[in-house]
């Protein structure tokens, strides 16, 4: 059974929809696409054993993207090369995506959650990336140690993180500041997606924000997340401005950049 006709056929945010309005309810339907799935701006790049019922993979298993705004931006950025470093990188779509679109590009990925991280060095290993793609599965923060992170039950890949909170699943997981594990060279990309702590990874970036040795920055806010860090709305944004930096919201999240001196 191939790809439904109409999300061959959509444009890609109708397609988006459509999946989310009706194809992810019924996902059991399609449980070979799955298994394979070629990414829609990037054909020659493949994902593996997708994770069924979870909302991640059923987007790119079904549309062949995820977080289209995103995305496009993505696109753009891989265009001109460079590294991405990508914070919070679930099973490596934007690390696969980046590689695939520019031979010369580079990532160096963090994960912490431990089936994202077999599955992103799968996806890797079967896309030929070992050369361009590094993982380090540790979480990023403000500060190198370990913390407790929570695992979330069932399909969800992408909703684990920090927490504080004895009653949930958690583990124990390394952490390191990205100033440590980024000393020397440019940053075309920073992609964080960290379920609140995205100030925490910035935090931990202090001396790449200063030098100004990041181009462009991608982050969100997840409020009832960061709530729990003791973060509030704006707090990441009041981060990044005081190092010279400006944001704009773009709809999948926030980006920033290099504000003129």
């Amino acid at each position: 059974m191939a790809l439904p006709l109409l999300l061959q056929i959509l444009p890609y945010r109708f397609r988006e929809r459509a999946y989310f309005g009706w194809f992810q309810r019924r996902h059991g339907r399609w449980s070979h696409l799955y298994r394979k799935a070629s990414l829609a701006f990037c054909p020659s790049v493949s994902m593996y054993n997708l994770v069924p019922g979870d909302a991640i993979s059923g987007s790119i298993a079904f549309t062949g993207f995820y977080e289209l705004n995103l995305t496009q931006r993505i696109v753009e950025h891989a265009a001109k090369g460079g590294l991405l470093v990508d914070v919070g990188a679930n099973m490596g779509y934007f690390s696969l995506l980046w590689a695939g679109l520019n031979r010369s590009a580079r990532v160096l990925a963090f994960e912490a959650a431990p089936r994202n991280i077999e599955l992103f060095q799968a996806n890797v290993s079967e896309n030929q990336f070992g050369d361009r793609v590094s993982l380090i599965p540790k979480a990023a923060g403000a500060r190198p140690g370990t913390a407790m992170f929570e695992i979330w039950p069932g399909e969800e890949t992408g909703w684990g993180g920090f927490s504080d909170d004895p009653a949930v699943p958690r583990i124990s997981v390394p952490v390191v500041c990205l100033d440590d594990e980024l000393p020397e060279g440019r940053i075309s990309v920073l992609k964080i997606d960290v379920e609140g702590a995205d100030a925490l990874v910035l935090q931990g970036a202090e001396r790449l924000l200063r030098d100004r040795r990041i181009d462009t920055i991608y982050f969100e806010e997840n409020l009832p997340r960061m709530q729990a860090h003791g973060l509030a709305a704006g707090d990441i944004q009041r981060l990044l401005q005081g190092f010279g930096y400006e944001c704009q919201f773009f709809g999948d999240g926030w980006v920033a950049f290099p504000g003129k001196d």
